[in-house]
């Protein structure tokens, strides 16, 4: 079913749900499963729909559609096939009329998922550079994602008029990650230099990294280093209470 939907905007994703992220690598890497798969070791996406997924009733199947609501839909193939069809007239990929050579297609791929980095940069390296049998079509490519760096410019420039300064931090980091090698990396780059420097955007840096350490933690598969994760989730609020991470980390809690 997925290779038939292959060169149509559709997307299938694997949940799993409670499982540590080497075990899940390890049954992928066996059963050459090559499909994204979304490792929710702390079973988040279990806690909208209020079940518990075990062997009984493994076979859930959700349908996002382009509006991105969620729909539960039958788990067998024609079901799937059905709902899929119904919204496909509405769902458009990025590179919609642009012919992607075979070169391009895996970075095509991680591209229309949204896996920018480092999609784009290597992109615009074979667009500069490339072979010259795929240099235009990786441009054209380009061009139609060249709104996502002037949109994430403007934004971080609103919020800074807002005195919101890691907001504005995170949208020009974004930029600088994404757009590698190109004017646009440049401009967020000279942008984030003088934030570096804010205190507030040091503070909301020193408490994100704490609670990535945190969630590393949760997500190991030893029991020590889970215990240990509430201790750090405590220490990342008392010494970073109003900051964005320290909201989240109540949440993990």
């Amino acid at each position: 079913m997925r290779s038939s939907f292959a060169d149509k905007p559709v997307v299938f994703l694997a949940v799993n749900s409670g499982n540590p992220k080497n075990v899940v690598e390890q049954h992928a890497k066996s059963n050459k499963f090559e499909w994204p798969i979304w490792v929710d070791d702390q079973r988040e996406t279990e806690k909208p729909f209020n079940f518990t997924i075990s062997l009984q009733n493994i076979y859930q199947c959700m349908l996002i559609d382009p509006a991105g609501k969620v729909h539960r839909i039958g788990a067998d193939d024609k079901a799937i096939a059905d709902e899929v069809n119904k919204y496909l007239p509405e769902a458009k990929m990025v590179f919609d009329g642009i012919t992607v050579p075979e070169k391009l297609k895996a970075i095509a791929r991680d591209l229309e998922l949204g896996q920018y980095d480092p999609g784009l940069g290597q992109l615009v390296g074979l667009a500069q550079k490339g072979p010259k049998d795929i240099q235009e079509t990786a441009q054209a490519m380009y061009d139609k994602l060249k709104p996502l760096a002037e949109q994430g410019l403007e934004r971080a420039k609103a919020a800074e008029g807002e005195g919101k300064k890691y907001h504005a931090y995170v949208e020009y980091a974004r930029v600088a990650a994404w757009f590698k090698g190109t004017e646009y990396e440049k401009t967020a780059t000279a942008a984030l230099a003088p934030l570096k420097k804010d205190k507030e955007v040091q503070e909301e840096l020193a408490a994100k990294e704490m609670l990535d350490q945190a969630k590393a933690l949760l997500a190991s598969s030893k029991k020590a280093d889970k215990d240990s994760a509430p201790a750090v989730l405590a220490a990342l609020q008392k010494k970073y209470p109003n900051s964005e991470a320290a909201k989240e980390a109540a949440k993990l809690k």
